[in-house]
Protein backbone atom coordinates (compact mmCIF):
# COMPACT_ATOMS: atom_id res chain seq x y z
CA UNK A 1 0.00 0.00 0.00
CA UNK A 2 1.69 3.25 -0.83
CA UNK A 3 0.71 6.79 0.39
CA UNK A 4 -1.16 9.64 -1.83
CA UNK A 5 0.96 10.76 -4.65
CA UNK A 6 2.94 13.91 -3.95
CA UNK A 7 2.52 15.21 -7.52
CA UNK A 8 -1.36 15.51 -6.66
CA UNK A 9 -0.40 17.50 -3.53
CA UNK A 10 -2.10 21.53 -3.51
CA UNK A 11 1.05 22.08 -1.66
CA UNK A 12 3.53 20.64 -3.96
CA UNK A 13 3.96 19.37 -8.17
CA UNK A 14 6.31 18.13 -10.23
CA UNK A 15 8.79 20.12 -12.56
CA UNK A 16 8.50 18.20 -15.81
CA UNK A 17 9.88 15.14 -15.78
CA UNK A 18 12.04 15.79 -12.79
CA UNK A 19 12.49 14.33 -9.46
CA UNK A 20 12.46 18.28 -8.11
CA UNK A 21 9.14 19.50 -7.13
CA UNK A 22 7.70 22.98 -6.92
CA UNK A 23 6.39 25.18 -4.23
CA UNK A 24 3.51 27.14 -4.07
CA UNK A 25 4.80 29.23 -1.40
CA UNK A 26 7.70 31.74 -1.78
CA UNK A 27 9.31 30.57 1.66
CA UNK A 28 9.71 28.40 4.31
CA UNK A 29 9.56 29.85 7.71
CA UNK A 30 11.67 27.83 10.69
CA UNK A 31 10.91 29.51 14.11
CA UNK A 32 13.94 28.82 16.39
CA UNK A 33 14.42 28.61 19.96
CA UNK A 34 17.12 26.70 20.17
CA UNK A 35 15.74 23.50 21.02
CA UNK A 36 15.77 20.10 19.73
CA UNK A 37 12.40 20.52 18.45
CA UNK A 38 13.56 23.66 16.52
CA UNK A 39 16.93 21.83 15.31
CA UNK A 40 14.55 18.87 13.92
CA UNK A 41 12.37 21.49 12.08
CA UNK A 42 15.29 23.04 10.49
CA UNK A 43 16.29 19.64 9.00
CA UNK A 44 13.10 18.90 7.98
CA UNK A 45 13.43 22.21 6.74
CA UNK A 46 16.43 22.11 4.97
CA UNK A 47 15.09 18.58 3.31
CA UNK A 48 12.18 20.42 1.83
CA UNK A 49 13.86 23.25 0.25
CA UNK A 50 16.23 20.81 -1.31
CA UNK A 51 13.35 19.27 -3.33
CA UNK A 52 11.62 22.85 -3.86
CA UNK A 53 14.67 25.28 -4.12
CA UNK A 54 12.67 26.72 -1.41
CA UNK A 55 14.73 29.67 0.53
CA UNK A 56 14.51 29.32 4.27
CA UNK A 57 14.13 32.30 6.97
CA UNK A 58 15.06 30.91 10.49
CA UNK A 59 12.93 33.32 13.11
CA UNK A 60 13.68 33.29 16.21
CA UNK A 61 11.39 35.86 18.68
CA UNK A 62 12.90 37.09 21.43
CA UNK A 63 9.87 37.10 23.90
CA UNK A 64 10.93 37.59 27.56
CA UNK A 65 8.70 36.92 30.29
CA UNK A 66 7.63 39.30 32.75
CA UNK A 67 10.32 38.36 34.94
CA UNK A 68 13.09 38.49 32.56
CA UNK A 69 11.70 42.07 31.42
CA UNK A 70 11.55 43.37 35.26
CA UNK A 71 15.34 42.08 35.54
CA UNK A 72 16.30 43.94 32.63
CA UNK A 73 14.51 46.72 33.43
CA UNK A 74 18.07 48.70 34.48
CA UNK A 75 19.86 47.99 31.87
CA UNK A 76 20.16 50.39 28.86
CA UNK A 77 18.61 49.51 25.95
CA UNK A 78 22.00 48.48 24.13
CA UNK A 79 22.18 45.86 26.38
CA UNK A 80 19.24 44.68 26.39
CA UNK A 81 19.64 44.60 22.23
CA UNK A 82 22.89 42.53 23.05
CA UNK A 83 20.94 40.20 25.24
CA UNK A 84 18.60 39.66 22.36
CA UNK A 85 20.75 39.40 19.66
CA UNK A 86 23.13 37.18 21.32
CA UNK A 87 19.63 34.66 22.37
CA UNK A 88 18.77 34.64 18.84
CA UNK A 89 22.30 33.65 17.48
CA UNK A 90 22.89 31.03 19.75
CA UNK A 91 19.03 29.35 18.17
CA UNK A 92 20.55 30.31 14.68
CA UNK A 93 23.59 28.62 15.36
CA UNK A 94 21.90 25.26 16.75
CA UNK A 95 19.23 24.97 13.68
CA UNK A 96 22.20 25.51 11.47
CA UNK A 97 24.41 23.11 13.06
CA UNK A 98 21.69 20.48 12.91
CA UNK A 99 20.63 21.28 9.47
CA UNK A 100 25.26 20.67 8.60
CA UNK A 101 26.32 21.29 5.33
CA UNK A 102 23.76 24.24 3.66
CA UNK A 103 26.41 25.18 1.06
CA UNK A 104 23.51 24.53 -1.36
CA UNK A 105 20.76 26.26 0.77
CA UNK A 106 19.56 29.99 0.72
CA UNK A 107 18.84 30.74 4.66
CA UNK A 108 18.71 33.87 6.14
CA UNK A 109 18.18 34.76 9.96
CA UNK A 110 15.75 37.28 11.02
CA UNK A 111 15.48 38.25 14.68
CA UNK A 112 12.02 40.02 16.06
CA UNK A 113 10.61 41.24 19.39
CA UNK A 114 7.23 39.64 20.39
CA UNK A 115 4.84 37.35 20.69
CA UNK A 116 5.86 34.30 19.05
CA UNK A 117 2.53 33.10 17.62
CA UNK A 118 1.73 36.48 16.47
CA UNK A 119 5.23 37.03 14.69
CA UNK A 120 5.76 33.93 12.89
CA UNK A 121 2.32 33.52 11.96
CA UNK A 122 2.52 37.64 10.81
CA UNK A 123 6.34 36.65 8.95
CA UNK A 124 4.37 33.77 7.32
CA UNK A 125 1.47 36.00 6.06
CA UNK A 126 4.18 39.11 4.36
CA UNK A 127 6.47 36.17 2.84
CA UNK A 128 3.34 33.66 1.72
CA UNK A 129 4.99 31.08 3.55
CA UNK A 130 5.16 27.77 4.80
CA UNK A 131 5.51 27.13 8.42
CA UNK A 132 7.64 24.50 9.71
CA UNK A 133 8.27 24.45 13.15
CA UNK A 134 9.05 22.10 16.31
CA UNK A 135 6.95 20.35 19.05
CA UNK A 136 8.96 21.43 22.61
CA UNK A 137 6.81 18.38 23.92
CA UNK A 138 5.42 20.30 26.60
CA UNK A 139 3.39 18.18 29.07
CA UNK A 140 -0.09 18.22 29.90
CA UNK A 141 0.34 20.59 33.06
CA UNK A 142 2.63 23.40 31.59
CA UNK A 143 0.47 23.25 27.99
CA UNK A 144 -2.71 24.55 30.44
CA UNK A 145 -0.35 27.35 31.99
CA UNK A 146 1.58 28.42 28.68
CA UNK A 147 0.05 27.18 25.80
CA UNK A 148 1.36 25.74 22.82
CA UNK A 149 3.04 27.82 20.57
CA UNK A 150 2.85 25.50 17.83
CA UNK A 151 -1.20 24.74 18.89
CA UNK A 152 -1.74 28.57 18.35
CA UNK A 153 0.07 28.59 15.16
CA UNK A 154 -2.16 25.99 13.43
CA UNK A 155 -5.27 27.37 14.64
CA UNK A 156 -4.57 30.80 13.75
CA UNK A 157 -2.13 30.91 10.68
CA UNK A 158 -4.07 31.21 7.17
CA UNK A 159 -0.60 29.57 5.87
CA UNK A 160 -0.09 26.22 5.72
CA UNK A 161 2.09 24.45 8.80
CA UNK A 162 3.98 21.53 9.19
CA UNK A 163 4.56 20.19 13.02
CA UNK A 164 7.63 18.41 13.46
CA UNK A 165 8.07 16.14 16.44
Amino acid sequence: MSGPDVAASSIFKRKGGSNRMVSHYNMIIVPVDGSEGAARAAVFAADLARATDSPIQLLHVFSPTSNELLGMAHLPRTEIDSISHEAANIAFAKARDAIGNADDLKIEEKSVWGEPREEIVAAAEATDALIVMGRRGLGKMQKLIIGSVSDAVIRTAHRPVTVVS
